[in-house]
């Protein structure tokens, strides 16, 4: 556990960040694989002083952000689950959910097999998650006195997210929407619903007062790191977008250049997804790379 500031602390493993904001009464921000939140529930049990978690939120809807609800509404039964109303319309798709629980089951077993965790969560698969308060740009949640989480539309990464903002601390929890470095070094290209809208949130967010910036993945930045972290993502965002473009009306084919943005950006905590949902994603990176505004 890392105090980021007074009121906001940082758990996981790094491969996936949780974000527990508050002291006597606290969000958790960030939910995780089942593997990530088996995690999480051995770091809670070593917390002293626990505070009463009244809210699990959940930044967007992909099965690494929100398989770990259950197991998380397991150990805070009278926690509100919060989202967008996206993220709540896609979590009724049973077909949806039940492939995310899929993916969630060969994630654990990943883990398992990496030494990453010493046994086996739950291998059940769902067809649904209940989420219990929709949330969306400009609602403010109270968690104690003096201390709001501001929600902010985040699109871009994906259709359904969104961003929390500390504003008495200036800590932006900004799950996928501005990306993240692996320890590689790589920033790997996530503008999965859109490059133009991808640019336009990180361009946004980067307009709030922020002493520390959260992503699901990877570091934490602070202080001045922040405004560079925004700036590699930008620039990281338009020189894929570039390659992808060189690629193509150089004469390589759709195909041949998934398996390069594959080979190239998909490492470390994202090596352990399933390769075939990463391949669809980068071949996802070609078409909204295409589709962007020039």
């Amino acid at each position: 556990m890392i105090q980021l500031s007074e009121n906001v602390k940082l758990l996981g493993n790094g491969y996936f960040n949780f974000y527990l904001v508050g002291k006597e009464r606290a969000a958790l921000v960030e939910c995780g694989t089942r593997a990530g939140a088996q995690i999480f529930a051995e770091q809670w049990g070593q917390i002293e002083n626990k505070p009463r978690v009244d809210f699990i939120i959940a930044l967007h809807s992909h099965f690494d952000h929100v398989c770990g609800i259950p197991t998380l509404k397991g150990l805070f039964p009278d926690a509100k689950v919060a989202a967008s109303s996206n993220t709540q319309k896609t979590l009724t798709r049973e077909a949806i959910v039940a492939e995310y629980f899929r993916n969630d089951v060969k994630v654990s077993n990943t883990y398992l097999e990496k030494g990453l965790i010493d046994k086996l969560p739950d291998t059940s698969v769902l067809d649904r998650i209940d989420i219990d308060l929709v949330v969306g740009e400009g609602d403010v949640l109270e968690i104690e006195p003096g201390l709001t989480l501001e929600i902010l539309d985040a699109p871009g990464h994906s259709v359904c997210s969104i961003a929390a903002y500390v504003p008495s601390e200036q800590v932006m929890l900004a799950s996928d929407a501005v990306g993240f470095v692996a320890s590689t070094g790589v920033m790997p290209p996530i503008f999965f619903q859109g490059y133009d809208l991808y640019v336009d949130t990180i361009r946004r967010l980067m307009t709030y007062p922020t002493k520390v910036l959260g992503g699901a993945h990877g570091d934490v930045v602070t202080g001045d790191e922040v405004g560079r972290l925004y700036q590699r993502s930008l620039e990281s965002a338009e020189r894929v977008a570039a390659m992808v473009d060189e690629m193509l009306q150089s004469g390589v084919s759709e195909e041949d250049l998934t398996s390069r943005l594959y080979n190239q950006y998909i490492q470390d905590g994202l090596s352990l997804y399933p390769k075939e949902m990463m391949m669809a994603v980068m071949n996802l990176i070609i078409k909204r790379s295409k589709a962007r505004q020039k």
